[in-house]
Parts: structure tokens; sequence; C-alpha cells
């Protein structure tokens, strides 16, 4: 029997490096829910990002998404979202346009672009990362202010000068109305101060009657870190950061070399 019930994992940097699963990958998790194990993944993409790689493959897979301020289930029904207060969103949002940065939002369907003369394009900075950018493409939407329409449960930031980045993360991390993190070298994201992926784990455990022992977490970014301190399976791929390489109880090798499958195929042999 497979030691663990239910697989949660990280998608960019721990499962996927290219923005696609390999075949092997899918072909193993399918093999593990035919087992009854659970997966669930856990990432800091918003739901037509990861709906449009789910489809692609075609993977029924329940997901914490944004950091885990959106649960939807394996059918594609967003069950919860928390987004960040409307006034604690908008002064965020005054304070950084005075950034030149490359700034977009996240409701629960779209992204925002902020769009301005001498800003950095956020929407053409996200979709160099897609190979197919259809999908996503369709649901940006331009903003030129900062009273947008929707709930907001992610603002994120896009800055490769890492000087400016990390004098960012610092005067933002002083802000109670809000959480801030990343999940690359070159972005920010914020979210509510309740919302985190291991929040979020904790809460889908809760509801599915798993133990913290019947859980293996997979992940290489400081949005991960949430997740390795409050389940104690967990895995770090060899190209993450050293703060989840620290607090990981295991390690596999790279995403780009199917580290995740690799871990996973091991346990399957060794448990047959």
């Amino acid at each position: 029997m497979f030691p663990f019930r239910l697989i949660a994992c990280d998608i960019d940097g721990t499962l996927s490096m290219d923005n696609t699963l390999s075949l092997r990958s899918v072909h193993t998790l399918q093999k593990l829910q035919q087992q009854g194990v659970s997966i669930v993944l856990c990432s800091g993409r918003s739901y037509p990002d990861v709906l449009s790689l789910r489809n692609q493959h075609l993977l029924a897979l329940d997901m914490l998404l944004l950091n885990g301020a959106m649960q939807v289930n394996a059918k594609g029904q967003i069950l919860h979202a928390t987004a960040i207060k409307k006034q604690s969103a908008k002064m965020i949002l005054q304070m950084l346009q005075k950034e030149p940065i490359a700034i977009g939002c996240y409701d629960e369907t779209h992204i925002y672009s902020l769009e301005e003369e001498d800003r950095p394009s956020f929407q053409k900075h996200y979709l160099q990362s897609f190979t197919d950018t259809t999908p996503v493409l369709s649901c940006f939407k331009t903003i030129t202010e900062t009273d947008l329409p929707k709930p907001i449960l992610k603002i994120e930031l896009l800055e490769k000068d890492e000087e400016k980045r990390q004098r960012l993360q610092t005067r933002l991390s002083t802000l109670q109305e809000v959480k801030v993190t990343t999940s690359g070298w070159d972005n920010l994201e914020i979210t509510s101060p309740l919302v985190s992926k291991g929040t979020a784990l904790q809460t889908y455990v809760a509801q599915h009657g798993f133990t913290k022992e019947e859980v293996l977490v997979f992940g290489d970014s400081e949005n991960d870190l949430s997740m390795f301190s409050c389940f104690p399976n967990s895995v770090a791929v060899a190209n993450a950061c050293t703060q989840i390489k620290n607090a990981a109880r295991y390690h596999c090798k790279e995403a780009k070399e199917d580290g995740v499958v690799q871990f996973l195929e091991m346990l399957i042999k060794h448990t047959v």
C-alpha cells in the first residue's frame, strides 16, 4: 500500500518547469489516483492558468490556487475564496503605482494588468512564460486606476532588479493588512494575511479526514514554506530555494528531471 493518502504538490519549479507536464508525470499521477491516493495541486497560479494545464492532460484534480486564496474541486467548482480587504487592496495599489514596476491583480476568474505609460506591462511579462497564451490571454483585463470592480485575491509584482524587489518586500512586509511572499526570483505576491498554502492545505486535510502524517508535500519556493511548516513529510526538489531545502524532510532531483515523479515512483516500487 502506498504510504500516503494525500499528495500536495506545487506546480511551477516543482512538478513542471515549462508550463506543461511530462507524459511520465501524468501517467504516475493517474496511477496513484487509481490506487486511491488523493492529489491536490497547491499553486500561486490563477484558476485560468491551472485549468488550461489540467484540461490539457485530462487530469481531474482538486486545486488550492493563488497561494491558498481559492479552493477549486476536481469538477472545476470554486468552493472558497479569501480576498484582500477592498480598502487594503486599494491602499497597496496606490502605493505601488508610484513604483515603475509591472503590476497585476487576480480575482476568481480574471487577471488585471495595470497598464500606464512608462510602466512595464504585466500582461506582456506574464504571457512570456506560456507556450499557448490563448486560454490565459482571454482572461486578461486592463485597468488604469486602482478602483477595481471585483474583490482581489492576489496582487503580483514583477521586478527583475533584486535590490528594488527586496526593498519593496521589506516595505510591504511591515503592513498588517496583507501577507507578502514570492514564488520566484523576479516576483512578489500579496494576499490577505489569512491566506497561505499551509493554511489552505490544513483546511483541505480537515475537510477530507486525513491526518498530517498521511500527507506528502512537494515544493520549491518561499510560498511553499508554510506547507513545509505545517506537515512533517515534505520534499524539496533539487532546484528549490535554500529555505525550502533546509525545511524539507526529504529531497529529490530537479523539476526538469521529473524529480517529483521519480520520488513517487520510488515509493510505489517499495510498496508493491
